[in-house]
């Protein structure tokens, strides 16, 4: 009888080691068994910025609006979230993929209303070069497109909206002229 219990206590102790190692065996990663990388395709943005999800697809849709429309097209009774670029001389401002990737998630936020972020995001492509994140820096500062973009709470500032607007203008953006003779007939 000894030796039966012996077998007996033998084979569940085993099945207890067996229950445990199972229970406790590191996870592989899908990674390590699969020959195919984890991502299919490299991720180029950073974590400081916004993952694409957080972008409003109603404040991307606004913006589209406002690019198609232009200035003139808006109105000045309904608010709109949106800043209209006109096209200027791509061989006087030679921007990167990295700056054009900051102005337009700039411009996304903008969009969204997040005008401090934008901010941030422009000044990076301005100090990088891109001479319309100047333009459009220039329209983060300026209180009409404030108000024509419908930001409550947030005051403009003509001067550093004047010197952005300057700065793009010496880069080449015509655009600048126009806004700078707006923000004079603001100011008389």
């Amino acid at each position: 009888m000894s030796t039966l219990l012996k077998v007996v206590a033998g084979v569940a102790s085993s099945v207890v080691v067996a229950l445990l190692a199972v229970a406790f065996w590191p996870h592989l990663e899908p990674a390590v068994v699969s020959p195919r990388p984890a991502v299919a395709q490299p991720v180029f943005v950073t974590a400081a910025i916004a993952p694409a999800a957080a972008i409003d697809k109603a404040a991307i849709d606004r913006l589209a609006l406002a690019f198609r429309a232009g200035p003139q097209a808006m109105d000045a009774a309904q608010p709109t979230r949106g800043i209209a670029l006109p096209p200027i001389d791509a061989g006087k401002t030679a921007a990167s993929g990295e700056t054009l990737r900051l102005r337009a998630e700039g411009l996304a936020a903008m969009a969204g209303g997040d005008f401090a972020g934008a901010r941030a995001l422009l000044e990076r492509a301005a100090e990088a070069g891109d001479a319309r994140a100047l333009l459009v820096l220039g329209d983060a500062y300026d209180p009409a497109t404030l108000a024509r973009m419908g930001a409550l709470g947030l005051k403009g500032d003509v001067a550093r909206a004047r010197d952005y607007y300057a700065r793009a203008l010496a880069a080449g953006v015509e655009a600048a002229r126009q806004r700078i003779a707006a923000l004079a007939a603001q100011q008389d």
